[in-house]
């Protein structure tokens, strides 16, 4: 189907609904999805590719990485825990500013615990955080 659409063209009430339908489509391809990543000790996660990321800990996380920021961008983290439990993540760049404790984490088996950060240009600044999501 024919995706091109001159504002001027539009005369028709159905012409609207036909507008609002690519509007959608195209909202869909630039909304953000939810990227798993694989678990490392080291995770990255790649503002260029998404801002909610899953990952399932299977051990402690001891680095993380972000990349691709550009001011303005809000970030979140889904951490799940293996049927283990409390796995942590801690070695946060210095230009991540956490609240409160630096290490995320420690739920129990299956819990989720969350991390939203945006950035500022200079630091990721942590906005919301939860933790034991059963």
């Amino acid at each position: 189907m024919e995706k091109t659409i001159v504002l001027n063209d539009l005369k028709n009430p159905s012409d609207l609904f036909r507008l609002r339908d690519y509007i959608r489509e195209l909202y869909e391809f630039l909304d953000s999805r939810l990227i798993t990543v694989t678990f490392s000790a080291t995770p990255t996660f790649d503002c260029d590719i998404s801002d909610t990321f899953l990952i399932t800990l299977t051990a402690n996380v001891t680095g993380v990485i972000i990349k691709n920021a550009f001011k303005g961008k809000r970030i979140t983290v889904i951490f799940k825990q293996d049927g283990t439990g409390g796995r942590t993540v801690a070695g946060w760049a210095a230009n991540v500013k956490l609240a409160g404790a630096a290490a995320i984490g420690n739920d129990g088996a299956n819990e989720y615990g969350t991390l939203t950060l945006i950035y500022d240009g200079t630091n990721w600044v942590e906005i919301c955080r939860t933790s034991d999501v059963k």
